[in-house]
């Protein structure tokens, strides 16, 4: 069955870090997580009272895997099930 740690690699790998282009319209953006998305977690990182782009800069690989991808995209899908992992990836990353 598919497994939600070989997909993590791949998606760290091309999502990178921090970045916050003013022509992208997702805005900053860390590890491939916007902050729109962060806030929706609702994970104040620093403790400070908001979410905000210094939260999103502080994300971690874990906090990418256990507050987002497997949440709100692995689990939304029920990729576990999935029998190839390959398939699972596709699936998950679109």
């Amino acid at each position: 069955m598919a497994n939600v740690d070989s997909l993590l690699p791949y998606i760290l790998k091309f999502e990178g870090g921090f970045v916050n282009d003013p022509a992208d319209a997702g805005g900053a953006t860390n590890k491939g997580v916007t902050i729109a998305t962060w806030r929706q977690v609702g994970y104040d990182k620093d403790g400070d009272g908001d979410i905000d782009v210094a939260d999103l800069k502080m994300l971690t690989d874990a906090d990418v895997r256990n507050r987002v991808l497997k949440p709100a995209f692995w689990d939304r899908w029920k990729a576990d099930r999935i029998k190839s992992q390959g398939v699972a990836n596709i699936l998950v990353d679109w």
